[in-house]
């Protein structure tokens, strides 16, 4: 592992320590940097620790992690930050929904491997995933997203599987994150969700922050709708 930047904190940070944290953490970083094929856009073990392990500690900062026991990440990708943060909560169920064939099954790969029995892959695109399983709507104490779309789209797709109480957590580039709160308020209160704040800027120069979202009330039913509709400003079922 390499040295923890200056701007992670957190309930998490101190179980970096541990040394049985620390191998499956390593083991993670070297499953991903020799997958056989391009499962995430970070190319070296640097970028990999900075970008994705600490990057996802630095997600659920502020949550009273002892809580949560049911958790989603939509669009896990190269397991950032689903797989660490399986690694990190094992009293937590999680749920790693990847609609990419490849992708997925390299996740259920690197899951079985780091023997992560708190951890299922699902082979499928999230808003036909609840459509067919309706025991996870309103399942998941927390939802993460990272770089599955605008802040809309993310909504869209994440509320429904939220619990009332429960709280989605998803980072975004700071360049342009008030201007997608703003465009999404009036959806977010439609899925039943209150966008709580922005976190203090962190990573590398200060270029991401996480926007929390509370689910205060149940999400209506038509949502989330099809592909094509995610994120608009129209209700289409």
């Amino acid at each position: 592992m390499i040295q923890k930047p200056s701007w992670l904190n957190g309930d998490l940070v101190g179980q970096l320590e541990e040394d049985s944290i620390r191998e499956r953490l390593e083991a993670l970083v070297k499953l991903v940097h020799e997958a056989p094929f391009n499962i995430t856009g970070f190319r070296t073990p640097e970028e990999l620790w900075v970008h994705g392990v600490f990057d996802a500690v630095q997600t659920v900062q502020g949550v009273r992690l002892s809580e949560i026991h049911t958790a989603i990440d939509i669009g896990s990708g190269g397991g950032f930050p689903g797989l660490v943060l399986a690694i990190l909560m094992t009293s937590t169920s999680w749920l790693l929904i990847e609609a990419r064939q490849k992708r997925a099954e390299y996740l259920g790969y690197m899951a079985e491997r780091l023997n992560l029995s708190n951890t299922q892959v699902i082979r499928e695109r999230a808003e036909e995933f609840i459509r067919h399983q309706e025991e996870y709507r309103e399942w998941a104490e927390i939802v993460t997203a990272r770089a599955v779309g605008s802040l809309k789209t993310t909504l869209e797709l994440s509320l429904p599987f939220l619990k009332i109480g429960g709280r989605g957590l998803f980072p975004k580039g700071r360049t342009h994150v008030r201007a997608e709160v703003e465009e999404a308020r009036e959806l977010c209160q439609k899925l039943g969700g209150n966008i709580e704040e922005i976190s203090v800027p962190y990573g590398d120069n200060g270029t991401s922050q996480v926007v929390r979202v509370v689910k205060v009330r149940a999400t209506p039913p038509q949502f989330p709708r099809r592909a094509k509709w995610l994120g608009m400003d129209i209700t289409k079922e």
